[in-house]
């Protein structure tokens, strides 16, 4: 116990400090207080969680256990159902969000992504999105909470601390960045959401890393398929709040329906 409490506070420590230093600077750029590319910025800050699993794993046994942990992320084991759900519901939320704005408005569905943008735009939101800088370590993290609270707790507390991590980016209003736009309160609301669908697949999976990373980049790519966030053009919140009930309901049928296996072990690293 006291060692997991250990790795939990300095993976905490680690993943906030790299990424609001890095976010503050974001923000002193947008105030043209210092000369630095804002972008940039954000998207190094967003490796936090990345730099403080490494740090973290490498505290507990060296280069053999981070190298461990890190290659949990390229095992695609977590079977059809998992995968078919990672992959597909957050964009098939995000037409169906799209579809009932527009029917309620009596417009034509505006979709902001194609077909074709799609490999190229999966690619970037992977890498540099948020799923790669952030699973791993929002994973590690669960792991830690797994092992010393319920899992229903667990999860409402790891999706709490992620909603609260991305505090500093509300601050910035910039171009591409969403969180400028919205209101916090239902960023958060959605975000402890959508990690209780990540949790689901994550232990329906066998604790499988890769079906975070799915999750993780199709919920960005609901965000860019359909305006459903509020835009400097469009700060209504109707959709997004369609969105994040849609979320709800489904996070709750899928604990009902097929439960997360909390027993699961974790796998040798």
């Amino acid at each position: 116990m006291t060692r997991n409490s250990r790795s939990i506070t300095l993976y905490l420590a680690v993943a906030f400090a790299f990424a609001w230093v890095f976010w503050l600077l974001a923000w002193l750029s947008s105030k043209h207080l210092v000369s630095l590319p804002l972008v940039p910025m954000m998207f190094v800050g967003s490796f936090g969680p990345f730099i403080g699993a490494a740090v973290t794993t490498f505290s507990e046994g060296g280069v053999r256990r981070t190298t461990g942990f890190f290659r949990r992320g390229l095992d695609p084991r977590m079977g059809w159902a998992v995968f078919l759900v990672s992959f597909f519901l957050m964009p098939i939320l995000a037409i169906v969000v799209e579809l009932a704005h527009a029917h309620f408005i009596g417009q034509a569905p505006q979709f902001t992504m194609t077909l074709a943008d799609f490999p190229l735009s999966y690619l970037f939101l992977f890498v540099l999105g948020g799923t790669l800088a952030e699973e791993y370590g929002w994973t590690f993290l669960s792991d830690k909470l797994d092992a010393i609270l319920p899992l229903k707790r667990s999860t409402a507390i790891l999706g709490s601390i992620w909603a609260i991590w991305h505090l500093p980016l509300f601050f910035i209003v910039t171009k591409g960045a969403i969180q400028g736009y919205t209101p916090f309160y239902i960023f958060f609301i959605v975000t402890v959401a959508l990690r209780f669908l990540f949790s689901w697949a994550y232990h329906r999976g066998g604790r499988n890393i890769l079906s975070n990373m799915l999750f993780h980049t199709a919920a960005n790519i609901a965000y860019s398929l359909a305006a459903i966030a509020p835009a400097p053009g469009d700060l209504s919140t109707g959709r997004l709040w369609m969105f994040t009930l849609l979320t709800i309901a489904s996070a709750g049928l899928a604990w009902i329906v097929a439960p997360p296996r909390a027993e699961s072990p974790l796998p040798s690293v």
